[in-house]
Formats: structure tokens, sequence, C-alpha cells
């Protein structure tokens, strides 16, 4: 019994770190570009817009796939990215049926204003922490990262 007690509060610990995490992550993408001035984007356009940062010249199946999406979604979010001028589709050299995606300059410029209105807002939030919560956050970003990894790639 000793044994299901302590798997149950380990689960229950899970759950708070998925719930705060959550909440961590909605906030930053909606009242990030809200503060910056900028309309939040549909949280599977966040996705994409960040998969492509990550792999530029990405064709469009292969961040379906990486994103585990369905090919007619990627198709209509990257339609809306390309309409806003937040994403460029090239063809292929070699495969001229295929599209690559690019960011664009406005992207760039976007995700730079962004992350000084995040990073401002964050800043003067963790002021208002002890010292040993903020250390204990900071140490474990490493954790985390490793964590988001590891989703990744478990599909």
């Amino acid at each position: 019994m000793i044994m299901l007690a302590s798997q149950n509060e380990g689960m229950e610990k899970v759950h708070e770190a998925a719930k705060a995490l959550f909440q961590l992550t909605w906030w930053l993408q909606r009242k990030g570009p809200l503060r910056a001035g900028l309309e939040p984007l549909p949280a599977t356009e966040v996705a994409i817009l960040g998969y492509v940062e990550d792999h530029e010249g990405v064709g469009v199946t292969e961040v379906g796939i990486a994103l585990n999406m369905k090919a007619p979604n990627v198709s209509a979010a990257v339609r809306a990215l390309v309409e806003r001028g937040l994403l460029e589709k090239v063809a292929d050299q070699h495969d001229k049926r295929k599209a690559l995606l690019f960011i664009t300059e406005l992207t760039r410029r976007n995700r730079k204003s962004i992350d000084r209105a995040v990073t401002g807002s964050l800043e003067e939030v963790l002021e208002g922490l002890s010292p040993e919560h903020r250390e204990s956050l900071f140490a474990s970003l490493a954790a985390l990262s490793e964590v988001a990894e590891r989703l990744r790639s478990h599909g």
C-alpha cells in the first residue's frame, strides 16, 4: 500500500507540473504577442513556425510528420502563414512538386519583439520570487529541455 500511495503522489506531481507548463505555454503564446503589439497566432501556426525556424528549408510533409499533424491541417496553416507574410514557400530545385519552407524577415522581427516583451514580463515576475525559487527554476531548465526533446522524439 505504501508503494501505491507513493505512485499516486508521483502522478499528482506530474499532473501539477503538466498543468503549470501548460499555463505557462498558454501565457507565452497568447500574451507574449499581445504585449509586443502583435496578434497571437493559433497554436498550430505557432508550432509550424517554430519547427520551420529550427529546420529552414523543410518540406510541408516533413513538418506534418515531425509535428504529428494531418496533411490538410498543415497545408491550411502553411497557407495562412504564407498569406500573413510569415512563411515563404520555395519550389525545391530537385523536385518542382515539392515546396520548401522558410521563415521571413517579418517573422524574425516579430520573434524578436515577442522575445523582448516576454523576457521583460518574466523578469518582472521573477524579481518577485524568492532567490531560492529563482535558482530552483533556473536549475530545472536543463531537465525541462531534455523532457521537451524526449517528448518530441517520443511522438
